[in-house]
């Protein structure tokens, strides 16, 4: 029933604002737990920054104030050399325990990122899901498939890899970095200094690349969304490719996105590439310029732990920009992903609307009603139209007369744009969604059927059904034959889209799932149209049985099918342009007799030439 738009072009994300938004609101429920790992984190690398302390401590034992190194060596009966051992053996099991605590609580602060991140994308996984049932259909219309199904996969895994990657490296950077540069500025203020002064060049060549490579991210997951389009539509119509010999021309626009994709993921991929050597550039630099300022003011003590601190010092930095690529990949997919859950919803009901159909009896009465898919494209006007509890109306016309849109406006697929849909006197917006619907049992032409047993896919129309109520709608749509022949009979398990049995089967199946319902409406769209004229006779046969005292809309191309209906509508360009029995139509010669003619007159002449 929905007009899907496969292989339109993604929207390009409008700006990494939304995405911080999204993602920092998304936290709120995980706030304590991210405090803890900070706790956790600021801990352990405080610790982290006592081991050079500790170690200067060590090494200051063994200045030449405190021993003398050719005793040392020469006379090996005065082992203590005047040093303080106790403070020497204290200081060295400090270490190795300060360096076992940061190990045990940079651990612990792991898992808890890791519980985070799974939670993270389990929760936003089901508000897409959710969001999904709130969507207009006209959402859809926009959007292709592919695209959904990458944010629903692809952006959401991107985010919970890179939280569950990037959170602990982020909290820890930021308190290794203050718990570093405090730790500097103890050993010797000067030095300090010199390593500050590198912080304005490693900033600027982060942002300037992070920047430039941005762009390019967000080309990368626009691609990589419509090449899932690509393929989905390649699968879904593999037959049409194949029978028009059109498999060079789907490869060649494959190959294309592809390309594209790839080349906008390496140009992504090597700017990021340089935040690494360009800070390790900056770093050694760093280097060469304490090394310098160490010899000048004659403090070698200091420079071994300083060392250690200044190749820490910078190790922030790195950790942020190795990965500044994931960041920025999880950006311009949460841009997609809130997007999304931004996206304007479907009308809600009225708090007063009603929520059961138990007095629906099916009489329905159209009032100047205007709809149009497109603002620009007005498709129907002031339309008006009255159909009695029972009645069976056929719907005809060309491709793109409006015929499913109709029904589309009944089940309130879509909402009107002005005028009045009524349902035994009562505006359809003033029923539930939920309660209009279930009083409606639809049959399509296109057999959707899931994965699963035969009973299930029957009970899918009403889930608390019994067993005895599954066979019985089953045999009253003629099914239960054929299902009787199956291994396991009604547990017999079809493929995804029951394409494990025969066209008619599916058919068939897919009314019992409809006369399950006990609908007090029917709708049949095109419900005959891909199945043999012997198997339309047979399935035709089940139709007239459970239409009778249901209010039914038919819309068929086959217009043998509806020479019994109450009242045919033809419709053409949005407008009933003829109504009437099929006899009165005939005999009016008009449009519909020119319809009528040409399909029957087509078949005869046919069969002429083939005797």
């Amino acid at each position: 029933m929905a007009r899907h738009g496969r292989g339109r072009k993604m929207e390009k994300a409008r700006n990494s604002k939304l995405a911080w938004r999204g993602l920092l609101r998304e936290f709120k429920p995980y706030r304590w737990r991210i405090i803890i790992i900070a706790v956790l984190l600021t801990i352990a690398n405080v610790a982290n920054a006592l081991i050079p302390l500790l170690l200067r401590n060590i090494l200051g034992a063994f200045s030449p104030e405190n021993v003398r190194y050719g005793r040392y060596f020469l006379d090996v009966t005065n082992l203590t050399l005047g040093l303080d051992w106790t403070k020497v053996f204290i200081d060295f099991g400090l270490m190795i325990g300060v360096i076992v605590a940061a190990a045990l609580l940079g651990t612990i602060a792991q898992l808890i990122a890791i519980k985070i991140s799974g939670a993270y994308a389990y929760n936003l996984r089901n508000k897409i899901r959710a969001k999904i049932d709130r969507l207009p259909l006209s959402y859809f219309d926009k959007h292709p498939h592919g695209e959904l199904l990458s944010i629903g996969t692809n952006d959401v895994d991107a985010i919970a890899q890179t939280l569950n990657n990037t959170l602990i490296t982020v909290v820890s950077s930021i308190t290794l970095f203050v718990a570093i540069l405090i730790g500097m500025l103890l050993v010797n203020w000067r030095l300090a200094l010199v390593a500050l002064g590198m912080l304005p060049f490693v900033v600027i060549i982060t942002l300037v690349i992070t920047k430039n490579s941005q762009n390019q991210f967000i080309t990368f997951q626009k691609k990589t969304g419509e090449l899932e389009g690509v393929v989905e539509e390649n699968f879904s119509g593999l037959q049409v490719i194949q029978l028009f010999n059109q498999q060079d021309k789907q490869l060649e626009t494959f190959t294309n996105l592809n390309d594209s994709m790839a080349k906008s993921n390496f140009w992504s991929q090597w700017l990021s590439s340089f935040i690494f050597p360009s800070i390790r550039f900056i770093n050694n630099l760093g280097f060469v310029g304490v090394l310098l300022v160490a010899g000048v003011i004659n403090d070698v003590i200091s420079l071994a732990p300083f060392i250690i601190f200044l190749n820490n010092f910078m190790q922030p930095f790195l950790n942020l920009g190795q990965i500044s690529a994931n960041i920025q990949t999880t950006l311009a997919g949460a841009e997609r992903v809130f997007n999304l859950l931004n996206a304007a919803e479907q009308e809600k009901d009225p708090e007063d609307a009603l929520t059961t159909n138990d007095h629906v009896v099916g009489e329905f009465c159209f009032k100047d009603v205007d709809f149009s898919y497109n603002p620009d494209v007005e498709l129907i006007k002031n339309m008006n139209l009255h159909v009695k509890p029972g009645d069976t109306i056929a719907i005809v016309g060309p491709t793109g007369a409006g015929k499913t849109t109709l029904v589309n406006l009944i089940m309130r697929f879509y909402e009107i744009n002005g005028g009045s849909i009524t349902l035994d006197g009562t505006d359809i917006r003033n029923y539930s969604r939920s309660a209009l619907r279930r009083s409606v049992g639809m049959v399509l032409q296109d057999t959707w059927l899931f994965k699963g047993s035969i009973k299930n896919n029957i009970r899918y129309g009403n889930r608390d059904a019994t067993d005895e109520e599954v066979i019985e709608a089953a045999k009253a749509a003629r099914a239960h034959h054929f299902i009787t022949t199956f291994p396991g009979e009604y547990e017999f398990i079809l493929n995804e889209d029951g394409t494990n049995i025969s066209q008619g089967q599916r058919q068939l199946i897919t009314i019992a799932r409809a006369i399950i319902s006990k609908p007090k409406i029917l709708i049949l769209d095109e419900a005959t149209s891909s199945v043999d004229t012997r198997t339309e006779y047979a399935i035709q046969s089940v139709m007239n049985e459970i239409m009778k005292d249901r209010t039914t809309f038919i819309i068929a191309h086959r217009l043998s099918t509806i020479k019994n209906a109450k009242k045919i509508l033809v419709m053409n360009k949005g407008n009933i342009i003829e109504t009437g029995t099929h006899e009165e139509l005939l005999a009016a010669n008009g449009f519909y007799a020119g319809l009528y003619n040409a399909q029957f007159l087509g078949i005869d002449d046919s069969q002429e030439t083939v005797d």
